[in-house]
């Protein structure tokens, strides 16, 4: 059922010779042209210990390599969630600046690790990859500390970019997203930056 399992076989003829090349995000990346912006529907499934529904969000999200994410959210409330560099910024509904909430303080480090995952076929430093097939991945913490036991990631096989992210925390929480490309605005676009409508 899931198509990131179908091109096992044409990945098993592309290492004919024996030992196939050790498979990694880089490598993976590798296999298509080098990407330096994507932007994406997503919707979001959270599953919290402590809470019996799943809560769910939706939205548009934005990568620009090296360390840019924007999240634009449409529900269930209106806000946007910028990560530029080490710079946070959250915008309410009108595109006002609004205080960083505290919950939010990790976002920052989350948005570069996204940035690196979704465009730089880099895993988050001290992750061990373990593969299911030439597009799936999942990415396992060597720090006992570190707030996800495990990161899976599915590719679509035909493209560089992640169809569906799962993120397990160590509290027993999971979130899954589920991502669907939007083609490449205009090169002569202008950039949007926070604080400003995309």
């Amino acid at each position: 059922m899931a198509p990131w399992h179908a091109v096992a076989t044409d990945a098993a003829r592309q290492s004919e010779a024996g030992a196939a090349a050790p498979q990694s995000l880089a490598a993976r990346a590798r296999r298509f042209p080098p990407v330096t912006t994507a932007r994406a529907l997503f919707e979001q499934e959270r599953e919290v210990s402590l809470v019996d529904e799943v809560l769910r969000a939706s939205g548009t999200i934005e990568f620009r390599a090296p360390d840019h994410m924007r999240l634009a959210l449409t529900a269930p409330e209106t806000m946007t969630i910028a990560v530029d560099g080490d710079t946070l910024t959250v915008l309410d509904a009108a595109g006002a600046p609004v205080a960083v909430p505290p919950e939010f303080s990790g976002f920052t480090r989350f948005g570069h690790v996204m940035t690196d995952l979704m465009l730089g076929g880099k895993g988050p430093e001290q992750f061990r990859e373990e593969w299911h097939g030439p597009d799936a991945v999942t990415l396992r913490p060597s720090d006992p500390a570190a707030p996800f036991s495990e990161v899976e990631l599915r590719f679509a096989p035909d493209g560089p970019f992640a169809t569906d992210v799962v993120l397990r925390e160590r509290g027993g929480d999971r979130t899954t997203i589920h991502l669907r490309p939007l083609p490449a605005t205009s090169a002569a676009a202008p950039r949007s930056t926070p604080g400003t409508s995309a």
